[in-house]
């Protein structure tokens, strides 16, 4: 009997232990080596360019073009009516540098590098064009990069250069920023610096080629970190840089009609008076966001802004020349608005806002109009409003005045302007939020269970409460009342009853400064509320619980015989005022009223805890204001439960004598009743964050089962089992079993009818285990 009795022993250890070490186990997996889920949803690239001429319903497109409507459009490296004309210079040699395909216009590195004992080890030797000079490819020659040459050297150089020095400081520059991604504050200031003075100095035509690759650097720097761009000195001299290359574009003396890089376009222009009405700059889309020469299209003789269907950017100038004489015109195109870092608008979804800048000198402007075709990615977001504006070099900031809004179309934003400058729209957009459905039945059911468990059992203890230690009462009384409360709230107040999908795009006609690119509502109380409530009372039963573990580990494994008389008043205030503490700084850290979505969720009435990309955020009061103080209880709750299993199981009992499987059995039960009030279930809801979808399931299935019956659970173990409960109710369904009936002054005594009972008693040789059932004959 001893070796039966140590194997069931054993097998309850290792049992438990194997089942709470394994939750752990994938709890500690999840929160530390998850990897994110959330990947930004693909995009579909819009079509590259429109051809000049549309092609008959079947387009037998080259080169992977893409047939759509008749019409080929054709990737960045083909143009032509079907894509069949190369708009690349072939992979090319020369002087033991190689370099790849280059797309006319632009330049490319060679693959050879500076070794590792210079200066500039990783930085590509020698750079190139591609170009298109009277119909023929060519490429330059090739320019040669000192490896040892620094950025701050050659800004010394720059200002007695001329000539070909100043073409060789200039492509020594623009091979420096070739790596953006790895330009610090300095280095993009001083390169910023050097491509100013080169621009302010290109004229002529031998400052032709030094004067493009100024235009490639600055390209190049729209590329560098944003957070580079937050610094003071980068603003100074990109506010420069901006000054200048408006100028720059309107200097035709060298020559330079137009250069067109990745993240820059500057296009120069003259226009004899006696031909012009107008002139519009058009930038048509692409498969991706970057700007390139065939995509770039002037009409100088339009007569009003016509509106491209394939178009990303338009401006169309409207002026009058002076005294027959030709005007200039010059437009520069940002890819991107780091130069523009405004104060006052604040940017949270990732995407680039086109800056257009249309200038011209020797006449009277009648008028501006632009028009830019929103590129954003739709699927988690949805267009709300906008804002025409310009940059203000005086406020260094974004200004609306004299500028007017002429769209009432989402996709397409119109704008009027009636001076000339630097010009943008500010957008704001509304996310797409996917509400909470109903509560499902299983929800429901296995609350109103819960609710109903819970008030029998606060009512049951309360009544019964002269009949067992004061402290026990309050910490299963306050345990149920504030599970109770929160199952109630969870019913009545989960769902958001005021989705903000239901706001509809203003598009006012009014041409307002917005503040952000996202559009919150205001809050209007009544889910900040509920969210309150929710966090205080699952934090309030979680920190009961926690208490109650406490006083177990005190009574049965410190084997305390009595608790210090102030221990229920420190109890009752810990328990109830350190999740007031808690709900109360994370309302004042996170809540303002005018961006409650940092505190809250829209979808459902509770703590926030992704970014705008749908990511997990560290910095939302989901993780800690709820997620690590429950971690921190859970783990507490466990380590007490493993503690009082070990010494519950393994603790003799001189008494016992041949009943110690009913023994065992009851220890069981106990276990099971221990995990229960400690809440050691609401681990499961830490691995429903594993990405693998069927356990996910599996896990989600079994919390919300566990859970939102735990409060009929703790009815069962700790209120329907007990003697004096049992004892209650056989006294009143006893008492149901005597009853007269009159009818007509007939009485009928069913005590007759009453079948005989005996009472029969079974006891355990365990003291205080006794169990009676009543048993009825025929």
């Amino acid at each position: 009997m001893s070796s039966e009795c140590s194997f069931i022993k054993v097998s309850y250890v290792i049992f438990f232990g194997l089942i709470l070490a394994g939750l752990w186990a994938a709890f500690i997996w999840v929160m530390l080596g998850k990897p994110s889920s959330v990947c930004p949803p693909s995009v579909t690239p819009p079509p590259s360019s429109a051809p000049s001429t549309p092609t008959p319903t079947h387009c037998p497109c080259l080169n992977n073009g893409i047939c759509q409507n008749g019409v080929c459009f054709c990737t960045d490296e083909w143009k032509g009516e079907v894509c069949e004309i190369a708009n690349f210079c072939n992979s090319s040699t020369s002087v033991s540098l190689t370099f790849d395909r280059i797309l006319i216009g632009y330049s490319g590195y060679s693959k050879e590098e500076c070794e590792e004992n210079t200066a500039n080890a990783g930085i590509p030797k020698a750079t190139r064009r591609c170009l298109l000079e009277a119909g023929v490819l060519t490429l330059s020659e090739p320019v040669l990069m000192d490896c040892n040459e620094g950025l701050d050297r050659l800004v010394e150089q720059v200002t007695n250069a001329t000539g070909d020095e100043l073409v060789k400081i200039a492509s020594n520059t623009q091979m420096l920023t070739s790596q953006p991604e790895k330009l610090t504050v300095n280095n993009i200031t001083t390169a910023a610096d050097i491509a100013n003075r080169i621009l302010t100095r290109a004229k002529g035509n031998e400052s032709e080629m030094a004067a493009v690759a100024a235009v490639t650097t600055i390209s190049q720097l729209l590329d560098a970190k944003d957070a580079a761009f937050e610094n003071n000195d980068v603003a100074i001299v990109a506010k420069s840089l901006t000054e200048t290359l408006e100028a720059f574009s309107l200097e035709n003396s060298n020559n330079i009609t137009g250069v067109v890089q990745p993240n820059l376009a500057v296009q120069s222009l003259t226009v004899n008076s006696s031909l012009m009405q107008g002139v519009q700059f058009t930038a048509l889309r692409g498969e991706n966001d970057t700007l390139i020469s065939k995509r770039i299209e002037i009409n100088s003789n339009a007569s009003n802004l016509i509106m491209d269907r394939n178009a990303e950017v338009q401006i169309f100038l409207n002026f009058t020349t002076v005294n027959n004489t030709d005007g200039q015109l010059g437009f520069v195109l940002y890819q991107n608005d780091k130069f523009f870092r405004s104060r006052f608008y604040s940017s949270t979804i990732k995407m680039n806002r086109r800056v257009i800048s249309g200038s011209f000198s020797a006449g009277v402007l009648n008028s501006i109009d632009l028009l830019f075709v929103p590129n954003y990615n739709s699927s988690g977001i949805s267009f709300y409003d906008y804002a025409c504006v310009f940059w203000d070099y005086t406020l260094s900031d974004w200004n609306t005045e004299g500028c007017t809004k002429t769209s009432d179309d989402d996709k397409i934003l119109k704008c009027h302007c009636n001076h000339t400058t630097n010009f943008a729209v500010l957008m704001t957009f509304k996310n797409n939020y996917k509400y909470s459905k109903p509560l499902e039945v299983i929800s429901i059911v296995g609350c109103s269970f819960s609710m109903a468990g819970l008030l029998i059992t606060v009512l049951f203890y309360i009544i019964t409460r002269k009949s067992r230690k004061q402290i026990l009462t309050i910490m299963l009384v306050s345990i149920c009342i504030s599970l109770l409360i929160f199952n109630i709230i969870f019913v009545i107040g989960i769902n958001n009853p005021n989705p903000s999908n239901m706001t509809k795009s203003s598009m006012s006609r009014d041409n307002n400064q917005l503040s952000t690119d996202l559009y919150i509502k205001p809050d209007k109380g009544y889910c900040t509320f509920f969210t309150a409530l929710l966090h205080y009372f699952l934090l309030a039963t979680f920190v009961w619980t926690l208490l109650y573990a406490v006083q177990m580990f005190l009574l049965l494994v410190l084997v305390f015989s009595y608790l210090p008389s102030y221990f229920t008043w420190t109890v009752i205030g810990f328990g109830w005022g350190v999740p007031a503490v808690i709900v109360a700084v994370t309302l004042g850290a996170s809540y303002r009223i005018n961006n409650p979505l940092n505190y809250r969720q829209e979808e459902f009435c509770w703590l926030a805890a992704l970014d705008i990309q749908g990511k997990f955020d560290i910095s939302k009061p989901m993780l800690w204001a709820f997620l690590l103080p429950m971690a921190l209880i859970l783990l507490c709750n466990f380590a007490v439960f493993v503690c009082v299993l070990i010494r519950a199981i393994f603790k003799k009992n001189s008494k016992l004598t041949s009943t110690k499987r009913s023994s065992y059995k009851k220890k069981l039960l106990g276990s099971f009743s221990i995990a229960i009030i400690l809440g050691i279930s609401w681990v499961l809801g830490y691995l429903m964050l594993i990405d693998h979808r069927e356990s996910q399931e599996v896990f989600s299935y079994l919390f919300c089962i566990l859970n939102v019956t735990q409060g009929f659970q703790i009815f069962i173990f700790f209120t329907a089992r007990s003697k004096t409960f049992r004892k209650s109710v056989s006294s009143a369904f006893s008492s149901l079993s005597v009853s007269n009936i009159f009818w007509h002054s007939i009485n009928f005594d069913m005590k007759r009818f009453k079948t005989t009972s005996s009472r029969e008693t079974y006891k355990q040789f365990e003291p205080s285990t006794t169990s009676a059932f009543t048993s009825t004959s025929t």
